[in-house]
């Protein structure tokens, strides 16, 4: 029997060991400035406004008015009533001289006129919520802007930034080898 020749290899085994670097950094807050100057706002007002009130027709409705606007409004409606009355005594008229009627229609134009009195005059005016009339006229207004401004500075600084090297070892664990044993010899036989 041959013997046989035994081959055995271990390869080569590296290391490696290290740490990372590190960053340091700072920074620096930025200044900032602000300065600002207010609005100036001037107003001249020229006087006060105007308020007119015209009572006048309030005033008819309470007391009649004026005397003037108080006849007048007496004797208009005394127009209308003259020509009702035209109206009413040509119609006793025709009643009167119709010979088809057979009673005397004079007693029953003299109850009716006794009963119905002197005529309705309006003599006040009327009574509205709205007889007041109220009219405002404002004055106008100078005024004068002065704008404002707000000024900003800023100053920023650069970031201070320093890193920090570590370290990186490398080193062989194992060598490499093969390792060749050869058969064993029988030298005696």
């Amino acid at each position: 029997m041959i013997g046989q020749i035994s081959i055995h290899s271990d390869p080569a085994i590296l290391a490696f060991e290290g740490q990372l670097g590190k960053y340091d950094i700072k920074t620096h807050k930025p200044q900032v400035n602000v300065e600002s100057r207010k609005a100036v706002v001037d107003i001249q007002n020229n006087g006060a406004g105007t308020l007119e009130i015209d009572m006048t027709l309030t005033n008819d409705a309470i007391d009649g008015g004026s005397p003037e606007r108080f006849w007048n409004r007496i004797y208009s409606q005394y127009k209308q009533i003259a020509a009702d009355n035209l109206v009413f005594i040509v119609e006793k008229g025709n009643t009167i001289g119709d010979l088809r009627i057979k009673q005397n229609p004079l007693p029953d134009y003299a109850i009716q006129e006794f009963m119905e009195g002197a005529p309705d005059l309006q003599v006040y005016g009327p009574a509205l919520p709205d007889n007041t009339k109220l009219r405002y006229t404002p004055t106008n207004l100078d005024i004068q802007v002065t704008p404002g401004e707000v000024n900003i500075d800023v100053q920023t600084f650069r970031p201070d930034i320093q890193y920090n090297r570590e370290y990186v070892n490398y080193y062989m664990k194992q060598y490499p080898k093969v390792t060749i044993t050869p058969p064993a010899i029988d030298v005696i036989g």
